[in-house]
């Protein structure tokens, strides 16, 4: 994926306050991802698939956010996650 378009992948996954996902990224895609965020957390979870070249990755953006989390922002964050989950819905349903 061309830098600019990678950029912009992450910009639309992690909007809206979600901090934590997980993606189907190439090496070179890891180590961009590490240089745009140097504080994140990023965990292999899948080996790697020989024909994509990809594994999946858990990204957490915000590790230190755990020791933050207040019940508001837990609240928060699943009203985020059902928003997201509607717009799924809804983009599937349209195809």
């Amino acid at each position: 994926m061309a830098k600019k378009a990678f950029e912009r992948f992450l910009v639309e996954s992690f909007q809206e306050g979600i901090f934590f996902r997980e993606l189907r990224l190439s090496e070179k895609e890891v180590t961009r991802l590490k240089k745009l965020y140097p504080s994140a957390e990023i965990k292999q979870t899948s080996p790697v698939d020989a024909v994509l070249r990809k594994s999946w990755y858990e990204v957490n953006l915000d590790p230190d956010a755990r020791t933050r989390k207040s019940y508001d922002s837990v609240v928060w964050e699943n009203l985020q996650l059902k928003r997201e989950i509607e717009k799924l819905k809804n983009h599937h349903l349209k195809k």
